[in-house]
């Protein structure tokens, strides 16, 4: 039997081929938009919505009532646009809106606000000095962004 050589493989020299492997790079930059939602669409939009989920190019957004699902459904062109204008690579072909769960409602429940609090900007530059060995600058991008969402995203938490 050969003998197997056995390489020290940093995950920083795996994460690149794994999201590229299973197509993360267009999700990664999908929801790219999601801490910056205010800056991207505008007070008077974010005010009364948050971006919940993208299913298969299309943003589902929750609306804080039925007065606001209507008008933001006339300006859905132009929140399309927004959204897009930010993108590189995808496109958002299209949103549904839906307001918050009645069985939340129900129970005294809903969810917490989604706050987006900065990382600390030491990890911040620490993490992208260790991933900056990757080369392909699209996939190192990528991978920050995805680091700095999943730091800067929080849902508060309830007393």
């Amino acid at each position: 039997m050969a003998s197997v050589k056995k390489k020290n493989i940093s995950i920083s020299g795996v994460i690149p081929d794994v999201v590229q492997h299973k197509g993360w790079q267009d999700k990664l930059e999908m929801h790219s938009f999601f801490p910056i939602w205010e800056k991207v669409v505008g007070e008077n939009v974010s005010c009364c919505s948050r971006p919940l989920k993208i299913v298969k190019d299309v943003l589902w957004l929750e609306v804080e009532n039925s007065t606001w699902m209507q008008q933001l459904q006339y300006d859905k062109l132009q929140i399309l646009s927004d959204i897009n204008s930010t993108l590189t690579t995808t496109r958002i072909r299209d949103i549904k809106f839906t307001l918050p769960r009645d069985d939340e409602k129900l129970r005294g429940y809903e969810l917490p606000a989604v706050q987006f609090k900065s990382p600390d900007p030491e990890a911040l530059r620490k993490f992208e000095e260790q991933v900056g060995i990757i080369k392909d600058d699209a996939i190192r991008e990528a991978l920050v962004r995805l680091w700095y969402l999943s730091k800067a995203c929080r849902r508060e938490k309830k007393d």
